[in-house]
Parts: C-alpha cells; sequence; structure tokens
C-alpha cells in the first residue's frame, strides 16, 4: 500500500508569511502552475487504481483537482483533512503575533500547543489525520493520495509514524511538495520520501 501526502500550491498569505488555517485562500497563479507541475509527475509515479481524498479548502481541492484529472479519477473531499485552526492567529502578521501574544508565542515555539482562543492542538489534529488517512486506506486497493496542508500534513505524517508530536521530528512539506509512505505487511508504515517536489523528483523517483 502506498500513500503520497501532498501539500497544496503557493497561496498569497504563504508568500506574506501569514497563517492561514481555516481561511478558504486560493491559490495564486504560481501556485496553480505548481499544482499542475506536481500532478504530471504525480501522474508517472502514482500509477493506476488511485484514489485522491482532499480538504475541502479551496487551495488543497484545486490542487487535488489537477491531480485528479492527470490520473484520470475523482477527487473526493474529507473535512477531516482540513489545515488545523489558528484561532485569533489567522491572518495577522508574525509581528502582530510577538507584540500581542509574546508569551503563547514562545509556547508556540517550544512545544506546538499554544494556549490561545480558536488554535486546534496537536492531539486533534493528529487524531482526526490519522482517522482519515487509515480508513481512506482501509478502502482502497490501489495508492491513495492525500491533498492537504503544511501543519495538518506533518502531525498527519508523525501520528501515522509514531512520532512524538511535543517536537517538529518532520519538517513541514513546501508548497505542492509531497511524502511517500508504505504499509508493511504487520500494519505500521514506513516513510520512504519527503518533501519531494516535482523539480526533485526526477533525481529521486
Amino acid at each position: 500500500m502506498r500513500v503520497f501526502v501532498v501539500r497544496h500550491g503557493q497561496t498569497t498569505w504563504n508568500v506574506s508569511g501569514l497563517l492561514q488555517g481555516a481561511a478558504d485562500i486560493p491559490l495564486t497563479p504560481e501556485g496553480r502552475q505548481q499544482a499542475a507541475a506536481t500532478a504530471a509527475v504525480l501522474g508517472r509515479l502514482v500509477g493506476p487504481g488511485a484514489t485522491v481524498a482532499s480538504s475541502p479548502l479551496s487551495r488543497a481541492s484545486d490542487t487535488a483537482s489537477a491531480i485528479a484529472t492527470e490520473l484520470g479519477v475523482k477527487a473526493h473531499l474529507d473535512d477531516r483533512l482540513r489545515e488545523r485552526a489558528y484561532g485569533v492567529w489567522e491572518g495577522i502578521t508574525p509581528d502582530q503575533r510577538e507584540s500581542g501574544w509574546p508569551d503563547e508565542v514562545r509556547a508556540w515555539h517550544e512545544h506546538g500547543n499554544p494556549p490561545i482562543e480558536g488554535f486546534e492542538d496537536h492531539f486533534s489534529v493528529r487524531d482526526r489525520m490519522v482517522e482519515a488517512i487509515e480508513e481512506w486506506a482501509e478502502d482502497t486497493t490501489g495508492p491513495l493520495v492525500i491533498v492537504t496542508h503544511g501543519s495538518s500534513g506533518r502531525v498527519g505524517l508523525q501520528g501515522l509514524l509514531g512520532l512524538p508530536l511535543d517536537h517538529r521530528t518532520l519538517g513541514n512539506l513546501r508548497n505542492a511538495a509531497w511524502s511517500r509512505l508504505t504499509r508493511r505487511a504487520r500494519g505500521d508504515w514506513t516513510l520512504e520520501r519527503h518533501n519531494l517536489t516535482a523539480q526533485l523528483a526526477g533525481a529521486r523517483p
């Protein structure tokens, strides 16, 4: 069983360094180009009989649509694959976070779970992501493509691999990058590739 976990393409808030979370921010023209390039490469790597499941936020679902079209299938939306909610931090600058919530920003850098209004903690993100990926993997016999977001994708990967959540064992996926996992016969997961892009895939298929 092979699973490809893909992050959406670039958005304007990515360029500005803003936390998007639950906000539905669309792809930039460059983000659409990134999605198309990733779709073209995954069309070669994923193989036949694939299933594509995506976060419903448009930056992810539009990326998923490009990939699904390349694979000749339909993309399915799953709310469990959405980005982590950042609450009152969504859409504000890093300087505004630092000035308004200095203790919470410090806690965020130390362990990733700051006590601020509307912030979804690691454990909630992990549980819904792992549940979704495991269910989709159980329901398909071919390769699985999961299109999600930076933080939820990273925490979901750490959850599947049984890695601790109190530090960033894995880095976030870059825009339109992906990781590849396989499930071994005994049921656990192996991370085979991490943070591949269309440009890198030629060197590391």
